[in-house]
Parts: C-alpha cells; sequence; structure tokens
C-alpha cells in the first residue's frame, strides 16, 4: 500500500515536472519573439537582400545594414524607412522609387546610382559621395547633405525645401536655382564652382 501510494506521488512529481517545463518553454519562447528585432516578413527580405542584392518593393523598414556591399543592388519601388545603412556602398544601385525617408545613410557611397522619384524627406546622407547619380523627381525635404560630394550629377524636378547643403560639392552637377531656391546653402560649391554662402548664419 505504501509502495503504491509512493508510486503515484512520483508519478505526479514527474507530470507536474514536465508541465512547468512546457510552460516555461511556450513562455521562453513568446519571450524571443516578442524581442526579434525585426518581423518574420523585414527578416526575410533583409535575407534575400543580403544574398542576392535585390529586393524590388520589399518592407526593409527599420534595417541595419552598415558597410554593407550593396553594389548595383535592386532596391526599386522598396520600403527603407528609418533604415541604417550607413557607410554601405551602394555604387550603382537602382533606387527608383525607393522610399528612404528618415534613413541614415551616413558616408555612404552612392556613386552612379538611380534616384528617380525617391523619397529621401530627413535623410542623412552627410559625408556621403553621390557623384554622377540620377535624382530626378524626388523629394529631399530636409535632407541632411552636409560636406556631401554630388559632382558631376543631375537634379531636375526634385523638391529640395530646407535640404542642408552645408560644406556640400555640386560641381558639374546639372540644376537649376529655382530647385535650390528653398535649400540651405552654406560653403557651398555650386556647379559653376563659385562657392555660395547665403544660407549662412550671419
Amino acid at each position: 500500500m505504501m509502495q503504491s501510494k509512493n508510486h503515484l506521488l512520483l508519478s505526479g512529481a514527474i507530470i507536474t515536472f514536465f508541465k512547468r517545463t512546457i510552460i516555461l518553454a511556450f513562455i521562453s519562447l513568446l519571450f524571443l519573439e516578442g524581442c526579434s528585432k525585426y518581423s518574420a516578413e523585414v527578416q526575410a527580405n533583409l535575407t534575400k537582400l543580403q544574398k542576392t542584392k535585390a529586393c524590388s518593393g520589399c518592407d526593409l523598414s527599420g534595417i541595419e545594414l552598415m558597410s554593407f556591399d550593396l553594389k548595383g543592388a535592386d532596391l526599386s519601388g522598396a520600403n527603407l524607412t528609418g533604415a541604417n545603412l550607413r557607410r554601405s556602398d551602394l555604387t550603382g544601385a537602382n533606387l527608383t522609387d525607393t522610399n528612404l525617408s528618415d534613413a541614415d545613410l551616413l558616408g555612404a557611397n552612392l556613386t552612379g546610382a538611380t534616384l528617380i522619384n525617391t523619397n529621401l524627406t530627413g535623410v542623412k546622407l552627410s559625408y556621403s559621395n553621390i557623384n554622377g547619380a540620377d535624382i530626378s523627381g524626388a523629394v529631399l525635404k530636409d535632407a541632411h547633405m552636409n560636406s556631401s560630394k554630388v559632382v558631376n550629377s543631375k537634379i531636375r524636378n526634385s523638391d529640395m525645401t530646407g535640404a542642408n547643403f552645408h560644406n556640400a560639392d555640386l560641381t558639374g552637377t546639372k540644376v537649376s536655382k529655382e530647385t535650390l531656391t528653398d535649400a540651405v546653402l552654406c560653403k557651398t560649391i555650386m556647379p559653376s564652382g563659385q562657392q555660395d554662402d547665403s544660407g549662412c548664419k550671419r
């Protein structure tokens, strides 16, 4: 009788142990999912981009991909809102219709990139290289372009309202004075090679 009772107690203890283990495992799984840096969709898209350098129309909002080789990448129509692409190499990348609003591209290389109809509102492009790029129909409202090199590029029909070109180099770039009317120009090298200090605070 005593042996049977001990057996029942032991069985109950084992069942209780397994129940607790399962509950803890479930809680841990929920915790890990809750702490995931990206959604499943964004993570899948990021992995695809890293492997193929192509993710047209993808949701890549908020990704961190610093100092990454994205030469010739196809990111047309992608959502890169708030992405961190500091010092990444986007030479020759296709960024047509891409949303890069509030993205961090400080020190990035965008030589020869296509930025047609690109949303660059509030983007950080300080110290970046945007030589030979096509920036047509783009929105650069309040963009941080200070100390950037935008040499021999094309800027047409773009909204530069509030864009900061402090100490930027625009030598040889095809852009009208009207387009730069509402931009901040201070120690800015204009397409002609002359320096414009009209936006410097006195």
